[in-house]
């Protein structure tokens, strides 16, 4: 009987560090953001899970809460030029262009140029140059394929040698791939990426029990990151992401 309470109450134990950890690591108060909303900009990422129509009256819901100047969606599988209208109508200001590989991308500005490149078998990425406030900026929109038994290894170097030859200002995608993988490690000398600045779980899959943070938004160290707000919706199994920023002093 002792023998059983010891084994017991280390399994309690080390449940209780793991649930500790994982608060500690996963779990975020960021406070919204006080700044001056006039020197903040925002982003919008969502992997919309190849609905028939785009989730236009959401989208448009948060278009008027946060007015990112880029919303990018991946998983936007033939997007019906219905709803391309439609959302051109209701911001008049936005260039909005279907990509190639299941991609979509709107800005507050006009795009400049598109760029696809396949990365590997069930990866693809886009490479989007836009001008947003006359500044021409440059975005990587990023959809790993999904098979955990297989390294990413390769497509990330791919990714890391379209940074650096492209001065990318933003990376945003699904990577199938967890915040705590080394690959990311690539990222960090150049970008910041929004994990600490949740308000709430950082994790974005699935949405009815989240547990996995494989959809990720990492900015140009030029900018300072303030808040990623999230939401689990109908629409999608992954989290709608929005991440608000700022330019450095």
């Amino acid at each position: 009987m002792r023998k059983h309470k010891i084994v017991l109450f280390t399994i309690i134990l080390i449940n209780c560090l793991l649930g500790l950890f994982w608060y500690n690591n996963y779990v975020f108060k960021t406070e919204d953001v006080k700044e001056d909303i006039a020197k903040t900009r925002s982003i919008l990422f969502w992997n919309i899970s190849r609905p028939k129509h785009l989730p236009i009256d959401k989208i448009f819901e948060k278009a008027k809460t946060y007015n990112p100047e880029i919303l990018v969606f991946v998983e936007a599988k033939k997007i019906p030029q219905e709803d391309l209208i439609a959302f051109k109508n209701k911001y008049p200001l936005y260039d909005i262009q279907q990509l190639q590989s299941e991609m979509l991308i709107a800005v507050k500005g006009k795009i400049n140029e598109t760029a696809y490149k396949r990365i590997s078998t069930g990866s693809n990425c886009n490479l989007v140059t836009a001008t947003i406030r006359g500044e021409q900026v440059k975005i990587l929109i990023n959809d790993l394929f999904a098979n955990p038994a297989l390294s990413k290894k390769a497509d990330f170097e791919i990714i890391q040698s379209i940074i650096q030859t492209e001065q990318v200002n933003f990376i945003v995608g699904d990577f199938n791939t967890p915040y705590e993988s080394a690959f990311f490690e690539l990222f960090k000398s150049n970008f910041e990426s929004f994990h600490a600045y949740n308000n709430g779980v950082s994790a974005t899959w699935p949405s009815r029990l989240p547990i996995l943070e494989i959809d990720h938004i990492w900015i140009s160290k030029a900018w300072k990151p303030l808040i990623l707000h999230k939401e689990f919706n109908e629409y999608s199994d992954h989290g709608l992401l929005i991440g608000t920023y700022r330019l450095r002093h």
